[in-house]
This record gives C-alpha cells, structure tokens and sequence, in this order.
C-alpha cells in the first residue's frame, strides 16, 4: 500500500508541470470543462460551435495573463459548478474523492483482521475415536489381499 503512495505521488508531483505551448495550455483547461450543449464530452473534445467560443475564450484570457483556476472560476460563476468536470473537494463533491480512498482503506483493514484471525486459529484437535475411525476405513478400503 505504501508502494502504491509513493508512485502515485511521485507521478502527481511529475505531471503538475505546466504545458509549454499557448495551445497545450488552452487544452488542458478545456479538458476540465464541460461542453455546456454536448453530454459528456470536455469542451477540448467537442465540436459544438459553443466549444469553439470556449477554447478561443480560454486562450484570449491565457493572453491577458489570468490563471487556469482563475478561468475555471469564471465559467463556474457563469454556468455553474456542473460546468467542470472535474469535482471540486468541497462539500457533497468531496466524497467522489474520499469515498473511494475510505473503501480501500477499510478493505484493507477487514483482510488484516481476517488473516490475523486465519494465522491464530489452532488446527483441529484430533480424538482418539477418530483416529480408529481412520484406521478402520484404511483397512477396509486396503481389502483382505494387503492385510497381514
């Protein structure tokens, strides 16, 4: 479980880089906005004439030096929070992102219990009537040939 943190983390802390280009930029922002006509579709895979005026939105406000989250927070403010695509880690949105992490979480827990409980188990204890049912069985399933 550790080992899975720290790639995460590692790949999380390689990907937070900035796109180079003007149009890398405008299509990572696209990519978290919602095209507000198509269902389901990011504004950067959309051809809706609405996505275009986006996409040429979110350049020309690169171009005037506003930030990505301070564009994500305009059209927040003109369409709504369903306009992101990605949720947001507040409120009721939050639990997107904590119930999955809980999950985990507890599953893991419940299997450390679980073995811990397999590993204290003793073995069955074996009776003395049971091991003459054993022989009994040996001896008759050996036939009359292979006794002594």
């Amino acid at each position: 479980m550790a080992s899975v943190l720290v790639v995460a983390l590692a790949v999380g802390a390689t990907r937070t880089r900035e796109p180079d280009t003007l149009q890398d930029r405008v299509t990572a922002i696209a990519k978290t906005v919602k095209c507000p006509t198509c269902r389901g579709e990011s504004v950067a895979d959309s051809n809706a004439p609405i996505s275009k005026e986006i996409r040429r939105d979110i350049a020309a406000r690169l171009e005037q030096g506003q930030s990505p989250g301070e564009i994500r927070a305009a059209y927040v403010t003109q369409w709504g929070d369903e306009i992101l695509l990605t949720p947001s880690g507040r409120g009721v949105s939050g639990l997107v992102w904590a119930i999955p992490v809980v999950a985990v979480v507890l599953a893991g827990a419940g299997l450390v219990v679980v073995f811990r409980r397999w590993r204290s188990s003793s073995p069955p204890q074996v009776s003395e009537d049971d091991r003459k049912l054993v022989e009994q069985a040996l001896s008759a399933r050996a036939g009359p040939e292979e006794q002594p």
